[in-house]
């Protein structure tokens, strides 16, 4: 809907105008003023910051220069000393199983029957050896079969080959054994 008003502009109701203070020419130079100094001195203050983060950086990289050889000479320490330990290791697990070869073969040796010769004794594996040999019979086979496994150090003795054969025109029984030994 339109509304048109009829009444002559005196009779009219007036309408509020707001109208702001005027500034003069005094106060807007004022603000310019105030404006510009506060930006000169953000300006000042952030050159001042700057030339003494430059001169933290500077005498950081001095410091840097002079301890890069001492860090060179830290870090070929380190690599050195990685090398000792790791010979270090080398040897001591040398060290830990030196006698158990030895004491091997002296549990093999004592467990060994009366007419049984061993003619081949290798490593198959660390922890698994094989015997080769003869006896006169089945039985002193099987003696030494059941006196490797009383042994503490051996934990399995399987037999491979048993077989018939001669020496010096004398039967025997030719057998190979494969043993499984505890790792020491």
């Amino acid at each position: 809907m339109i509304r048109i008003n009829l009444l002559p502009r005196e009779a009219r109701v007036k309408q509020r105008e707001f109208k702001l203070p005027q500034m003069g020419t005094v106060y807007m130079v004022g603000a310019v003023v105030l404006f510009l100094g506060a930006m000169f001195f953000t300006g000042v203050t952030q050159q001042h910051r700057i030339k003494v983060l430059e001169g933290k950086i500077a005498a950081a990289n001095e410091e840097s220069k002079k301890l890069a050889p001492q860090l060179a000479k830290i870090k070929e320490i380190t690599k050195e000393r990685e090398e000792v330990d790791r010979r270090l290791g080398i040897i001591a697990e040398l060290d830990r199983s030196r006698y158990f070869r030895v004491k091997l073969l002296n549990d093999v040796s004592f467990n060994l029957p009366a007419n049984c010769w061993l003619t081949e004794f290798n490593e198959v594996s660390p922890n698994t050896f094989g015997l080769n040999g003869v006896a006169f019979s089945n039985y002193t086979v099987a003696d030494m079969m059941t006196n490797l496994e009383t042994s503490p150090t051996i934990s399995r003795v399987d037999l491979k080959v048993a077989e018939k054969g001669k020496m010096n025109d004398r039967e025997v029984m030719k057998f190979k054994l494969i043993a499984n030994v505890m790792p020491q």
